[in-house]
């Protein structure tokens, strides 16, 4: 196979070696880059260089990251899109279709309605207090016409309430087993945990978190990462990255919804960006009293994934959760004090998404820290596509959005 008797000579001598510990190993491990020439064959499977590195029990950084790398090493800042599609729980589209969507009456019981350890990146944990000037000239109040909700006053626009439950109903019985909830609904990455208490159906649907109507604005809309952009955006041109998605956002909260907006459109080094947006976040709130809704919107990595909503070729989206602990428990210096009320906000959402929107959302997201979700109780990340998806694409998923957060907030 290799040409000669040499080769298998050498390879039988540097088995030898490898079987041995200390020098002998060592001198086998210096031998490898003369030896991988002879022992491998261009196109086979398992070449020699693989053989000696299994053998020798040397294994390099790559091959370990391959394994380890949601432990040691992220690519990117944002929750692991890829990974959840992955995952072996399936693509978080949801369990099957049973009769009854658990819904919370007036005073919180259940009932059913319709017929149907890591290693943080630096810059990620949000928790910084890095300070920063807010650029308040980014900064507009979206929604001065304050028009009815569901009055269609977008031009051409298609887009409303929807009333008509299409999608995934669930019983009682079923969302009050922790274990069907979180398989379900959740993707919990290896840098958290997630108890049965926080998870509990019940609490988190029958939290109150309507919002009565207000001529004053009760969201600011935010991007930490505001440069992210699309398979066909233009570089230079804003208008076609994540933050061209959150000005259609908030047009429709406020024109289709007659919810204000305020949308802030600073672009914030990506290094620092969560303490950056955390220093806008308190200036903005302090101006700004009457908000009580922050949403992160993001574009996150991975596939290219589609979903038919209204006839719309539509990006899917993931909601996320800051959970402050790992599996050895909370972390010191990272508390959010509504975190029950953040975890009921995605919740709530994701059961609107299943009964009016099936497909729309992927299991929500459940990560380590807390990406400055402990400014207020309705406080939640958003992840809107790939850069696979096109820019209409994550833009269309903007309409379903907007009407799951007007249900929600209105208790509609």
């Amino acid at each position: 196979m290799w040409g000669s008797g040499v080769p298998v000579f050498l390879a039988a001598a540097l088995g030898f070696f490898l079987l041995q510990d200390g020098p002998s190993r060592m001198m086998a491990f210096a031998a490898r880059p003369l030896l991988v020439s002879f022992l491998s064959e261009p196109g086979a499977e398992t070449g020699g260089s693989d053989v000696l590195r299994m053998a020798s029990g040397v294994q390099p950084l790559s091959s370990f990251l391959e394994k380890e790398e949601a432990s040691l090493v992220q690519a990117e800042d944002d929750p692991c899109y890829l990974a959840a599609l992955e995952d072996e729980n399936g693509s978080g589209g949801g369990a099957a279709a049973v009769e009854g969507i658990l819904a919370a009456g007036p005073d919180g019981s259940l009932g059913t309605a319709g017929e149907n350890g890591a290693v943080p990146n630096p810059g990620e944990t949000g928790d910084g207090e890095t300070s920063s000037e807010g650029n308040g000239e980014t900064q507009g109040v979206a929604g001065e016409s304050g028009a009815a909700a569901g009055e269609a006053v977008l031009a051409g626009a298609a887009v409303g309430p929807a009333t008509e439950i299409r999608g995934t109903v669930y019983t009682a019985e079923q969302l009050s087993d922790f274990e069907f909830v979180k398989k379900n609904f959740f993707y919990v990455h290896k840098s958290t945990t997630v108890y049965p208490e926080q998870l509990d159906a019940e609490v988190l649907l029958g939290t109150d978190l309507t919002l009565p109507e207000s001529d004053e604005p009760q969201v600011l809309l935010f991007h930490t990462h505001g440069s992210e952009g699309f398979s066909d955006s233009v570089e230079g041109d804003p208008d076609m990255t994540v933050v061209g998605v959150g000005n259609y956002l908030a047009q429709l909260l406020s024109e289709q919804y007659g919810i204000k907006v305020i949308h802030n459109t600073e672009v914030f080094p990506y290094s620092d960006s969560y303490s950056m947006a955390l220093d806008m976040l308190k200036k903005t709130l302090a101006e700004y009293p009457s908000i009580q809704v922050t949403i992160d919107l993001h574009r996150d990595s991975g596939g290219h994934e589609v979903v038919d909503i209204n006839g719309k070729p539509t990006a899917p989206i993931m909601l996320f959760n800051g959970m402050c602990q790992t599996p050895e428990g909370p972390l010191e210096d990272v508390e959010n004090p509504y975190l029950a009320e953040n975890l009921a906000f995605n919740f709530q959402m994701k059961m609107k998404a299943e009964a009016y929107y099936p497909g729309l959302t992927l299991r929500t997201f459940l990560k380590a820290y807390r990406y400055n979700q402990h400014v207020l109780p309705r406080a939640t990340l958003v992840e809107v596509g790939t850069e696979n998806n096109t820019y209409e694409e994550a833009k269309n998923a903007m309409e379903p959005l907007a009407d799951i957060l007007y249900k929600v907030l209105r208790g509609k």
